[in-house]
């Protein structure tokens, strides 16, 4: 059990650096960029370029509106859970967001190039792997933990639980064209092959809290989609085992179904020779599809479980969280409780669509300019939205730099971008959106993780944890080829 633990800690810790290849939102406003085509199609760096296979473009993060200090709080010269007696329930309820999300994804380009046909139309490709999570927890779910056994007879009535896995490869063309001297269109069409898609919903979930013990009954389905894969619950046992076919995967080349997606933009720039020259407005909107995975890689189960559990009782400081977490695992196994259920029609579903809105006021010749960028996202349960203010410096054609902020439905955060863009030769970026400026130590962790021999000597006796939950970084590398139709 306390290797189990440790993964699972792990896995958590791990989250922000395994996952999240979000588009680098402080790139939207550098000309000379090739990222910022995943926001708008419209836009076109002024050379054309090939991105470095493996090192092209790489990325990690993760994003989610539950940040660190809505779970610990500072005590004692610690951190203590939002369990402990001294966290009020108004206050941990006050704390919370209303539609509490983690999303996740990972994304490597294999190929990624682009160039001009002529001097006003520029042409891109890309062959992508993509893997995503998306998961939506019900507020009712922290509020029944942090109530716990002490409310007699309290009932939660928790609803879309919600968990979604997704891998697949794409191919891309896009299209960006200039018309007279201020407008630029693009559009880009996306092919995807899927891989692999899993999806677990609770859609019925009764809590009931009391002195001595608290009680569980879900009810829900599961869908998952793999060729080769098989998921099936052995008679006489409570926990589902996996079986995977190699050579059914590679017969089919492992593509559990087809989709489509489209990206289309737009970008308005001011140029009638006077000196707000370069003032922009652009607007786009991404990933607008849908995938369908085929019947025959489908499998679908339906859950239904009951649980009773003596909670977490008298937390305190020297509380062992081990022991109720090793507790609670055991008796969670009866609640996974699958059912196979017969298919019969393939299942479609709808891509994630992305919105992007963007304004630039240029000063100083251009050399500096500032940007405010409106960025959505469709997700399963609700619209997730944030803005990001942006600082640019572009003091050479070839070198350009920014910071950013965002606020909005997230925590506040900074960012930073740089990027070396010359007309021919080898192209460098590196940035991230979200960077944490705040750590704090948890001692709840030390007896989870050892911590490394030199801390300790160095006088650090605690491990410490980022206190925001946003977290990624980009880096590439690419070849510009130069161009005489280049802007």
């Amino acid at each position: 059990m306390k290797s189990f633990r440790t993964l699972i800690l792990a896995i958590l810790l791990l989250i922000p650096f395994a996952a999240g290849a979000q588009a680098l939102k402080g790139s939207y406003f550098l000309d000379n960029s090739i990222n910022r085509n995943k926001m708008n199609p419209a836009f076109a760096p002024r050379a054309n370029y090939v991105q470095i296979p493996a090192v092209g473009n790489l990325s990690a993060g993760a994003m989610s509106n539950l940040d660190i200090p809505t779970f610990l709080y500072p005590m004692d010269g610690g951190l203590a859970t939002f369990l402990h007696p001294s966290v009020s329930v108004e206050q941990f309820d006050k704390a919370l967001p209303k539609y509490p999300h983690l999303d996740a994804e990972v994304s490597a380009n294999l190929v990624n190039f682009g160039f001009y046909t002529k001097r006003k139309s520029f042409w891109t490709f890309d062959v992508a792997v993509n893997a995503g999570l998306d998961v939506d927890l019900p507020r009712d779910l922290f509020m029944f933990l942090k109530k716990g056994t002490g409310t007699e007879g309290e009932t939660f009535n928790i609803a879309k639980v919600n968990a979604y896995a997704t891998a697949s490869v794409s191919a891309a063309l896009g299209y960006s064209r200039q018309i007279g001297k201020s407008f630029r269109v693009g559009a880009k069409v996306r092919f995807i092959a899927p891989v692999a898609y899993a999806a677990v919903n609770l859609d019925n979930v009764r809590l009931t809290t009391g002195k001595e013990k608290w009680v569980a009954e879900t009810e829900g389905y599961a869908y998952t989609a793999m060729q080769g894969l098989n998921i099936y619950t052995p008679a006489g046992e409570t926990l589902p085992e996996f079986e995977f076919d190699t050579d059914k995967f590679m017969r089919n080349k492992g593509l559990a179904g087809i989709g489509y997606s489209v990206d289309l933009g737009v970008e308005w720039k001011l140029n009638v020779g006077s000196i707000f020259d370069g003032l922009s407005v652009s607007a786009a909107v991404t990933d607008l599809g849908m995938i369908h995975y085929k019947k025959d890689v489908l499998c679908a189960y339906t859950t239904s479980g009951r649980l009773e559990w003596n909670g977490f009782q008298n937390v305190d400081m020297d509380y062992d969280f081990e022991g109720a977490l090793d507790d609670f695992v055991n008796e969670a196994e009866g609640m996974l409780n699958l059912n196979q259920e017969q298919i019969k029609e393939k299942l479609s579903k709808s891509t994630m669509p992305k919105v992007y809105a963007g304004v630039e006021v240029p000063f100083l010749w251009r050399r500096m300019s500032v940007g405010l960028l409106y960025s959505g996202r469709m997700s399963h349960s609700c619209y997730r939205q944030e803005l990001t203010a942006s600082y640019n410096l572009k003091p050479l054609k070839w070198l350009a730099m920014g910071v950013n902020y965002s606020f909005l439905n997230t925590a506040n955060t900074i960012g930073f971008i740089l990027e070396l863009t010359p007309k021919a030769g080898v192209n460098f970026y590196i940035g991230g959106d979200y960077i944490p400026c705040e750590w704090a130590p948890a001692p709840i962790l030390d007896d989870m993780m050892e911590m490394p021999e030199y801390f300790v000597r160095k006088g650090h006796e605690h491990l410490y944890i980022p206190t925001s939950l946003r977290l990624n970084l980009h880096f590439g590398l690419s070849l510009a080829l130069g161009s005489k139709h280049g802007r």
